[in-house]
């Protein structure tokens, strides 16, 4: 794995027409833990709970989101997801720095894009749209209750493929389904949690992408498409 924070700059010419790149979206491709405190303070709230700071979200967040709420005590967590999800929606967010020239590098160079989420898909809608990523993408799914069968199904697409998140859940899905894993950290799960759970690479800003991505593919093979059975 190459040492996190001192990611080569790829060639100016290296060739991704054979590569999947998917995103998660919240704390990957947009700063929203503080977002999602608030939000998971309103559900809290709701049910006349104790609220989290935001060390504590850090600590306890978890997917899928049910498990999520329900480890908090919201034990309606169907209405509880809506809720988190309709929170997340009304309130925009930023991207993370580097997210559009990065996008752009990865698809000049021939990379198919996509967004596999957990978060409801008006949450996703919205923020695709304000922060103007909405043309950005070949596939986006989101309210995705199980990663791992969302990424084997985009799997045949390419020959290469690798899954970027800022959890743990998200890294055991992208080795379960057959795609290279990298971490990225300053989202939602703190970066020991994440080289925990082994990624490929880990990053600490976007725009190391193109150079993890450049590394990974003069020194891994291709996964057989469509990932381990």
């Amino acid at each position: 794995m190459p040492p996190t924070g001192h990611h080569p700059a790829p060639p100016p010419h290296f060739d991704l027409t054979d590569t999947l790149v998917l995103f998660d979206w919240n704390g990957t491709l947009v700063a929203d833990t503080d977002r999602a405190v608030r939000a998971t303070n309103a559900v809290l709230a709701d049910r006349g709970l104790p609220a989290l700071t935001d060390e504590e979200f850090r600590s306890r967040w978890v997917l899928p989101m049910r498990a999520f709420l329900h480890g908090l005590g919201a034990d309606d967590t169907d209405a509880a997801e809506q809720r988190w999800n309709r929170a997340l929606a009304a309130e925009p967010a930023p991207l993370r720095p580097h997210a559009h020239p990065t996008l752009d590098i990865l698809r000049a160079h021939g990379a198919r894009l996509g967004v596999i989420s957990a978060a409801g898909a008006q949450a996703v809608e919205a923020d695709l749209h304000t922060t103007g990523l909405h043309d950005r993408f070949d596939v986006v799914i989101a309210g995705c209750r199980d990663k791992t069968t969302a990424l084997r199904e985009q799997r045949s697409t390419r020959s290469r493929a690798c899954y970027i998140g800022d959890t743990e859940y998200d890294i055991r899905s992208a080795h379960t389904a057959g795609y290279l894993a990298v971490a990225i950290t300053g989202g939602y799960r703190p970066a020991d949690a994440l080289a925990a759970v082994r990624p490929d690479a880990v990053v600490d800003r976007l725009d190391e992408l193109p150079g993890v991505l450049a590394y990974l593919r003069n020194t891994t093979e291709p996964a057989p498409t469509g990932g381990p059975a």
